[in-house]
């Protein structure tokens, strides 16, 4: 037995104990049967968190077999449901039709029989403050949607359709397949993608693991056309053969009561069509076969990096492994960090920075052991050492028995956190629990009382611990190693195109690894002193919570506040903190030496740090804007303990030479590596750092970097030049504290500063130098930056539309109506541009604000060029303008404003999401902690013919208050389009400008029956709209004429000519001289209102 203080657990060590049938016999009398269910587990012997307040019910419908968990939060304001089919990208192989199981996931949601509209669904969800998803892994497709409490059960009706009676819309395969490959084309350029399917290309091609899960254009069109077969038929057949209810598993969370959500359960899902199938098992093959062991796959990654990989194949059905989880024993050795660690050694030889290490599972009875390093230069030189060393501290964890004392610790840490799990998010609870719910059903491994607990390790099994270290042997294994200079590359993976070499790893290499022995430098982890002892909880839940925290200290050097925790009653803290430096971010150059300092100092720090990570404390510190971020959060236990060593060391610290070498190399990568992400990603920080004050390009990043960069500077300005000019510290103390304990860490935090000197003598002065602006473009201007994407090869660009409309946060109302704008616009934008127009994958609007200003963007990442994308923008935008004038009705607007409303006024789920609410709150420096509560009091009073002013006055196309700033992001590769794909948006694009009335359905037979002849299709389309009353066509002839007119002009030129628009920035230094920075941030209200009241005597003068 181990017992600590607050908490107390008994340990099973004996082997062979069969809980599963313990449980059920336990639980004989508690099996409810009705006509309807039956119920393997409720609410009174489902172990659950400390503070969990939800209610569970685990039932199986007997119509169908189908189940499913019931959760009641009779307090929560968001209502969820997900299902997941034991099915994924696996069953692709029987099919020979890569991808054909994610595009089922994307065709299923394309309309229903009972709700045939094909947007019905996103709709219903978009007015009611939801949103949805779903995902295709390798056993599983997970379907999921969030939304407003109060419309779960209209929302389950229309999800529930989706199994019962998919309409797999013959018009919609086309834009799905489209889409589909839109999704792939996103990850082409990822080496996180190409290095996952080339690990899989190279396995044992008997496996399913060997697909291509994605699926492409290629796989899902042009190869089953050429054998005479409609892929839609393949489809049809894939789900009649695999979508069955006995493999699905459905999670429901609502605020009402369990047997109201037993009943929509039943009503909703009773009717999903049971076949009885059996689960998939893919245990008949292994991933690797003999001749793929002992491989060495060279390659090269888009990014540039240094990677080793090393696998090992675990043939092994580790989930029958459940209560002692053997693989985390060793992820949690090889994977350390401290002393005596692989880690620790290489990165004393600098050959490494970083090591990961872990299980992934495969599928049903594979798993794949993965030791992953991040190289340095030299480490590249001297990879086969490091797979030597490698097992040299195998032989260390190997020989001999498994260490007690070290898997107490894990066991110990793996209850603590399931006992104070905080409460997650709707969505996030449902999704996940629906894809695991399969393992605690009849004839599995874990009993059902463990549906929230398994990841608690609950029985030391040294067998089972030893028969997975034989895993981890020098025959069982293969090397990925990968970077730019690897020469003599002759081979190119079919579907990414990632250039590889595959060969024997030498008999050298083979010689060292067999013959060796256990390196003096490696040994086993102390015990960590860490792990928290005391899990009292300070103060009882309110009633009435304190709506903010509180100024405990406010002078020229340092503002502390403090919230006590009144809400979630969890042992658990955070202190955050950011200093002020002058000389920070006083040029590009001195930004530069401040990411170094906090990366070196985060190395320092790192062994210390490390420990603590393990029970639960985290740990970051970053350069951010004009100086340090430093946060610590976790058990409060052990929290000042750690900030204290993490502090002593950043106002002591004197970087070392060989290391700084080492991050300097990191920071360059990191640098360059940002040209290659996907578009989307990078578009955000070009329209930052163009309106941001002190922001610098990355092309500048570079050369300064590798220009004036030395060891010399940096070693005076982190230890001189970054203090000289004074410090101005802001910190927040909140969770578990009392008012004693949050004072004496707020002394402790300052006593590290005192010899520091004030930025300046008032705290108006030192605001101007500390809370940074942006650039504000006057009304009524269009400026247009364009960047070349690094990334030659990368086909998609990307645009970022910012509409800016108001220069600063002081118009509340102004705020709330854009905010209500990215409410009504959200599914009717991305349904018209991705699922219509077919423009990405990637389609997203909302509410954009800077530092200081308000706006309202449209960004979209395609293969088509930027400047379309500006076309397709405006032209949306200009056709939404009829809609909110004539189409939006009243009852419609209301619901919108409800939807706003609600999301507002969600609910905050855990501490970690009250600490950042009211730090971004602080840190803003407008200190508005109830900000969502007056956007709510303005929302309820604004009308719609308000809204409708306010979209003419800033939004629609003449509008001459507002300004816009267009970011194109432009790939160098942009792909000729087939005239399948110009025709469709031609024609689609003209019936949205025109505001015909026609079927997508109608509408994509049309084009596809007749793409080849567009004559012919232009005559059918004229018949097709003219039928049609509702389109008032009075004259055919001019219908055809200018449908006509209009395809044969858009496919030679498809952008008209005054696109892309605006003034071009030629230059980010002379925009930034040219159009000048606005106000700082200011507080919304007198910081003496937030001055605390109960003090001690010596804080009397707050």
């Amino acid at each position: 037995m181990y017992s600590a203080k607050g908490l107390s657990r008994i340990i099973n060590y004996k082997s062979g104990f069969n809980l599963q049938q313990v449980f059920y016999s336990s639980i004989s009398k508690l099996r409810m049967q009705s006509d309807k269910y039956t119920v393997l587990a409720d609410n009174s012997n489902v172990e659950k968190p400390i503070l969990d307040d939800r209610s569970y019910r685990l039932i199986k419908l007997n119509s169908n077999d189908l189940h499913v968990l019931i959760i009641n939060d009779a307090s929560t304001d968001k209502a969820a449901a997900s299902l997941d089919v034991n099915v994924g990208s696996f069953a692709d192989k029987n099919y020979q039709v890569p991808g054909l199981a994610h595009f089922c996931e994307h065709l299923l949601f394309m309309g229903t029989s009972k709700y045939p509209e094909e947007n019905e669904y996103s709709s219903y969800l978009s007015k009611h403050s939801g949103h949805s998803n779903a995902y295709t892994a390798a056993e599983h497709t997970n379907y999921y949607f969030e939304l407003s409490s109060d419309y779960l059960e209209g929302a389950l009706d229309r999800f529930s359709q989706f199994f019962i009676s998919p309409l797999f819309s013959k018009s919609c395969k086309d834009r799905e397949i489209k889409a589909v490959d839109s999704e792939n084309k996103k990850n082409l350029q990822n080496d996180m993608w190409r290095f996952y399917q080339l690990d899989k290309s190279t396995s044992n091609p008997q496996h399913p693991y060997n697909g291509f899960s994605t699926g492409n254009y290629e796989t899902l069109h042009e190869e089953p056309t050429s054998q005479g077969l409609n892929v839609r038929d393949i489809l049809l057949d894939f789900y009649k053969n695999h979508y069955s209810s006995n493999l699905m598993s459905l999670v429901i969370l609502g605020k009402e009561d369990l047997d109201t959500l037993t009943s929509w359960a039943i009503d909703k899902f009773s009717e999903v069509p049971n076949s009885n199938l059996p689960r998939p098992n893919y245990d008949g093959e292994l991933i690797y076969n003999p001749d793929h062991l002992g491989k060495i796959i060279k390659a090269k990654p888009i990014m540039d990096s240094n990677k080793l990989e090393l696998s090992f194949m675990v043939p092994s059905d580790q989930e029958a492994n459940w209560d002692s989880k053997p693989a985390s024993y060793y992820s949690h050795l090889l994977g350390h960090e401290s002393s005596g660690s692989i880690l620790h050694y290489l990165k004393q030889k600098g050959w490494v920075n970083e090591l990961s290490a872990g299980n992934m599972k495969v599928c049903q009875g594979n798993s794949i052991f993965v030791l992953e390093f991040d190289l340095t230069p030299n480490g590249l030189k001297n990879w086969e050492a490091i797979v030597v060393n490698v097992f040299e501290y195998l032989k260390l964890v190997l020989n001999g028995e498994p260490k007690l004392w070290l898997w107490e610790e894990l066991s110990n840490m793996s209850t603590i956190n399931f006992k104070f799990k905080q409460k997650q998010r709707a969505a996030q609870t449902v999704s996940k629990m629906s894809n695991s719910l399969y393992k605690f059903t009849e004839g599995s491994y874990i009993p059902p009382q463990y549906l929230l607990s398994s990841s608690i390790l609950r029985e030391f099994k040294s067998q089972e611990i030893k028969e997975y270290g034989s895993f981890l042997n020098p025959d069982n294994f293969r090397i990925l190693l990968t970077s730019q200079s690897l020469p003599d590359l002759d081979k190119s993976e079919h579907w990414y195109g990632t250039q590889y070499s595959y060969e024997s790893i030498s008999n050298n290499l083979k010689d060292q690894i067999e013959s060796a022995e256990t390196n003096e430098n490696f040994h086993y982890p102390i015990p960590n002193k860490f792990i928290p002892k005391d899990f009292t909880v300070s103060k009882p839940k309110s009633e009435n919570p304190l709506p903010h925290p509180y100024l405990i200290e406010d002078n020229n050097k340092f503002q502390v506040w403090y919230k006590q925790d009144d809400q979630f009653q969890i042992p658990k803290g955070a202190i955050e903190i950011v200093l002020h430096l002058a000389n920070a971010n006083t040029s590009c150059k001195s930004s530069i030496y401040t990411m170094l300092l906090s990366q070196l100092i985060d190395d320092e720090l790192n062994e210390i740090v490390y420990y603590a990570s393990m029970v639960g404390i985290s740990f970051t510190i970053n350069h951010w804007r004009d100086g340090l971020l430093i946060r610590v959060s976790g058990y409060n236990d052990k929290l000042p303990v750690l900030l204290e060593q993490i502090l002593q060391k950043l106002i002591t610290f004197k970087p070392k030479e060989d290391r700084f070498e080492v991050f300097k190399f990191k920071l360059n990568q990191e640098f360059k590596n940002f040209g290659f992400e996907v578009p989307y990603s990078q578009i955000g920080t070009h329209f930052l750092t163009l309106l941001n004050d002190k922001t610098y390009p990355y092309d500048l990043k570079i050369d300064t970097l590798n220009k004036e960069i030395n060891f010399g500077e940096l070693l005076e300005f982190s230890t001189n030049k970054i203090w000289e000019q004074g410090v101005f510290g802001e910190v927040l103390i909140q969770g578990n504290f009392n008012d004693t304990k949050a004072f004496e860490i707020s002394r402790a935090i300052q006593g590290h500063f005192t010899e520091f000197k004030t930025i300046r003598d008032s705290q108006e002065e030192i605001n101007e130098i500390v809370k940074l602006k942006t650039h504000i473009v006057p009304s009524n201007q269009r400026i247009r930056y364009e960047v070349a994407l690094q990334d030659k090869n990368n086909i998609n660009s990307c645009i970022e539309y910012f509409i800016q409309i108001s220069d600063s946060f002081d118009d509340v109302r102004l705020r709330v109506l854009t905010d209500l704008l990215g409410t009504v616009i959200h599914e009717p934008c991305f349904n018209q541009l991705r699922t219509k127009e077919q423009l990405g994958y990637v389609v997203f609007s909302g509410t954009r604000l800077t530092r200081t200003t308000l706006g309202f963007r449209i960004l979209i990442q395609s293969e088509r060029s930027s400047e379309y994308l500006e076309y397709r923008i405006e032209e949306f935008i200009n056709q939404f303008d009829k809609f909110v004038k004539k189409g939006l009705t009243d009852e419609n607007f209301a619901k919108f404003k409800q939807a706003l409303k609600d999301k507002k006024l969600t609910k905050l789920k855990n501490l970690s999401e009250e600490v950042s609410k009211f730090w971004n709150s602080i840190i803003s420096g407008y200190y508005d902690f109830q900000e969502r509560e007056k956007h709510v009091e303005v929302l309820e009073s604004i009308t719609k013919d308000e809204f409708i002013k306010f979209y003419n006055d800033y939004i629609s196309a003449d509008s001459n208050v507002s300004s816009r700033i267009i970011v194109h992001l432009k790939s160098p590769s942009v792909p000729k389009l087939e005239k399948s794909k110009l025709l469709h948006s031609s024609i689609n694009n003209y019936i949205y400008r025109n505001e015909f009335s026609i079927s997508s359905d109608v509408l994509d037979s049309l084009i596809e029956a007749n793409a080849d002849d567009v004559a012919k299709l232009v005559e059918v389309l004229t018949n097709a709209i003219a039928e049609k009353k509702e389109n008032n066509v009075s004259n055919k002839d001019r219908l055809k004429s200018d449908l006509s007119e209009t395809i044969n002009r858009e496919l030679t030129t498809p952008v008209p000519p005054q696109y892309p628009s605006g003034k071009l920035v030629e230059n980010v230094d002379q925009f930034k001289s040219t159009y000048p920075v606005g106000d700082i941030p200011r507080p919304v209200e007198p910081l003496s209102n937030f001055y605390y009241s109960k003090q001690p005597e010596d804080h009397a003068h707050l």
